[in-house]
């Protein structure tokens, strides 16, 4: 039985589905915008010879060759880097998904000794594509740090799978500069929808060409930042919801009647919060126009509804 190689995977724009073979034991292959590299990728934003992938004792290895822009592994820019199955990595505007699969299965992979000008080398056009897909397959993360890496215009058109609700990150240069959620309270800051639609696992997204002379400026300091943010926020929720209930964005959040405190004994944020679910505007919209960002609220529902000042399911 022949032994699995490891294989890079396109997972956006034209060439999305087409594989490069790595392998097997003692190859290496240079990846870059040289027309001399193994794999040729026509991208302003890869440098002539960026990275180079080799195999050493049947681990597959990706080294940055000091590229420009960096290689990105799961989001993460490396130098060096142990390549294991489902990896993401990205070099410029390509993102390829690190897979395992049979040589027969993507043609002949170049044997030990092979002159390296015999075999093809695939050169790949990744400049004014668009591109669509699904968060199960990419997540959001990964699509923010792809278009980041590549300095992308557009507008990302987000679609949550759940509540089929629809999000718009506009980019400019790989920087954010606008972005906003369907039905959200006026008031919504980007930073805080584009974290909202960072927590959708499931849906769909395509990106938009427009023109990057939109005249906007940057609202998000970085999108690593963002995305580094948004996973600590989602991971104190989720440890928030292990040890007590914890409402959502479409949870109906009410007050309890006859209250078991007096209002003015609660803290002045507190008592915002109450006046607005009193006026019947609701726990959606304390998430989109309030400072605090999701956690902070969701900490402060949590204690006011142990002070059975509140009540949800």
């Amino acid at each position: 039985m022949s032994a699995e190689i490891h294989v890079l995977k396109f997972l956006t724009g034209k060439y999305k589905g087409e594989e490069f073979p790595l392998g097997p034991d003692g190859r290496h292959f240079i990846v870059g915008r040289s027309s001399e590299a193994d794999l040729v990728l026509a991208d302003d934003a890869v440098s002539r010879k960026h990275a180079r992938f080799f195999i050493e004792r049947r681990r597959t290895w990706v080294r940055d060759l000091g590229s420009r822009n960096g290689t990105l592994i799961n989001g993460v820019p490396v130098k060096h880097h142990c390549l294991r199955p489902g990896d993401r990595v990205a070099i410029g505007a390509s993102l390829m998904s690190v897979q395992l699969a049979k040589p027969s299965q993507v043609g002949a992979a170049p044997r030990a000794g092979e002159k390296k000008q015999s075999r093809a080398r695939p050169t790949l056009d990744f400049s004014n594509r668009s591109m669509a897909g699904s968060i199960e397959e990419i997540p959001l993360a990964g699509v923010l740090q792809f278009l980041a890496a590549s300095r992308k215009s557009g507008n990302l058109n987000v679609r949550d799978g759940e509540t089929n609700r629809v999000g718009r990150v506009c980019m400019r240069d790989g920087f954010i500069t606008n972005a906003n959620l369907e039905g959200s309270a006026p008031g919504l800051r980007p930073e805080k929808a584009v974290m909202r639609m960072l927590g959708w696992t499931k849906g769909t997204f395509s990106l938009e060409a427009v023109s990057a002379e939109t005249g906007e400026e940057p609202v998000v300091a970085s999108i690593e930042h963002v995305l580094m943010e948004s996973a600590r926020q989602q991971d104190e929720i989720v440890h928030l919801a292990e040890r007590t209930p914890v409402p959502r964005y479409t949870t109906e959040v009410t007050l309890v009647s006859p209250g078991s405190v007096r209002w003015h004994t609660l803290k002045p944020e507190q008592i915002d919060v109450v006046q607005d679910l009193a006026e019947g505007r609701g726990w959606a919209y304390v998430l989109d126009t309030y400072a605090g960002d999701d956690l902070e609220l969701t900490r402060m529902i949590v204690e006011l509804r142990k002070k059975r000042v509140v009540e949800y399911e």
